[in-house]
């Protein structure tokens, strides 16, 4: 990705970060406010539904194995109806950048795309805002001479977990947070948290 696009998405992301974290404190203080309307989030919907095409960001290892740089890969998702998002394809190798177990880093690498459907719940008409509740993702793996099921569980109703909208370059920008990690059924230190950002259009 070039320099000049990837400080467009930090700042990007920066100004969107800042109106849903107002919408969040608008939440702790039970000011309804943010509380939209039926009509209001037909709006919402009306205005970004469909299917987007764009770049998959996160940070990655570089090649010397300390230094951390943005990895670029395609991202595609679909917004069908008002209360759900799904991204497609979502490459488990992206979770795996945040694992430290070494058996379970290379075998979540090396597992099959999944797709991750999330709920949505619009917060805002303008820009449109919405936090994004990925459901969680399960893997039957192998590794270290057994097979385990893995979960891994994102940030849910969460005000850094969200998209938001600009209705006049038809961009979207999605982040979601992975939380936990569990291992047959236990919550395990091996997952460290990072942002997965989407940016595209329709």
């Amino acid at each position: 990705m070039k320099t000049k696009n990837l400080i467009s998405m930090m700042f990007g992301c920066l100004a969107a970060l800042c109106v849903t974290s107002c919408l969040g404190d608008d939440d702790n203080n039970n000011n309804s406010s943010s509380t939209l309307s039926k009509s209001q989030i037909a709006q919402c919907f009306m205005t970004v539904k469909g299917d987007y095409t764009g770049d998959l960001l996160y940070l990655a290892k570089a090649d010397d194995g300390l230094t951390e740089q943005v990895d670029t890969l395609v991202g595609e998702w679909s917004i069908p109806t008002d209360s759900t998002l799904i991204i497609y394809d979502f490459p488990a190798k992206v979770l795996a950048e945040f694992v430290s177990h070494t058996g379970l880093k290379k075998a979540l690498a090396e597992a099959p795309n999944q797709d991750v459907k999330c709920q949505t719940r619009y917060v805002n008409v303008s820009p449109v805002q919405f936090l994004v509740n990925p459901r969680t993702l399960e893997y039957d793996l192998f590794y270290d001479g057994s097979t385990h099921k893995v979960h891994v569980v994102f940030f849910g109703e969460n005000t850094y977990s969200f998209a938001s909208f600009d209705a006049e370059s038809n961009d979207m920008m999605v982040k979601i947070i992975p939380a936990y990690l569990y291992v047959d059924e236990k919550m395990t230190s091996y997952l460290t948290q990072s942002q997965i950002i989407f940016l595209g259009k329709r």
